[in-house]
C-alpha cells in the first residue's frame, strides 16, 4: 500500500523497485540483529571492570542490564545495542602519562586533585 502510494505520488523515485521488493528493509533488518547479537557477545564477554561508566553501585548488575537491554531492544530498532555500542565499546579509557589506561572519570578527579594541592 504504501510503495502504491509513493509511486503514484513520485513515478520517477529511483529506490522504489528497491523499496518494492522489501530487499532494503530486509538487509537492514539482517545488518541489525547481526550487529545487536556482536554487541550481546561482547557485552556477556566483557569482565565487569571494563564497565567504564557503572550504571549501579559497584557495578555488580551492569553486565545483567546491558543485555537485558540488548535483548529487549531486538523489536525496537535495535537501540540497545547502538546506545551499547556508543557507550562502552567505543568508551575506551584515555592513557594516563605513565602508559597505563583509567577510566575518563578517573582522569577528571585526578586532575581536579592536582590543581587543588
Amino acid at each position: 500500500m504504501v510503495m502504491a502510494l509513493t509511486c503514484k505520488l513520485f513515478p520517477c523515485w529511483p529506490i522504489a523497485p528497491l523499496l518494492g521488493g522489501g530487499i532494503l528493509l530486509f538487509l537492514l533488518g539482517i545488518a541489525g540483529v547481526v550487529f545487536s547479537i556482536v554487541m550481546l557477545i561482547d557485552c556477556l564477554k566483557r569482565p565487569v571492570s571494563k564497565f567504564y561508566y557503572p550504571l549501579t553501585k559497584g557495578g555488580e548488575y551492569d553486565k545483567l542490564i546491558w543485555a537485558a537491554a540488548i535483548l529487549l531492544s531486538l523489536s525496537f530498532y535495535f537501540v540497545g545495542a547502538i546506545v551499547y555500542f556508543f557507550v562502552i565499546w567505543r568508551g575506551k579509557p584515555e592513557t594516563s602519562e605513565q602508559g597505563q589506561s583509567q577510566p575518563k572519570s578517573t582522569i577528571a578527579d585526578s586532575q581536579k586533585s592536582e590543581g587543588e594541592s
